[in-house]
């Protein structure tokens, strides 16, 4: 079963995943990615933090070959994603 790594990516700065997580395919490593960053929106709400809108989770192979870039935005809930881009 193939590794993938997801870094966070905050602006200029790249926070990097050093342990992976095997799963059978990129579908789950995307599935994985939004379900991880349900979880750091939804702390960053309990504070009061806008700063993750621009922020996104990078999805990675072994070797470190970017395979998927997925934005903090896109695992808000649908009407939540729409009245941000209106």
């Amino acid at each position: 079963m193939p590794r993938y790594f997801m870094h966070i990516r905050q602006g200029g700065q790249l926070i990097e995943d050093t342990e992976g997580v095997e799963l059978p395919d990129l579908g789950a490593a995307r599935a994985w990615a939004l379900h991880g960053i349900r979880d750091l929106v939804g702390e960053a709400i309990r504070y009061g933090r806008d700063d993750w809108l621009d922020d996104a989770l990078v999805i990675t192979d072994a070797t470190g070959r970017e395979l998927m870039r997925v934005p903090f935005i896109e695992a808000l809930p649908p009407r939540l994603y729409q009245a941000l881009h209106c």
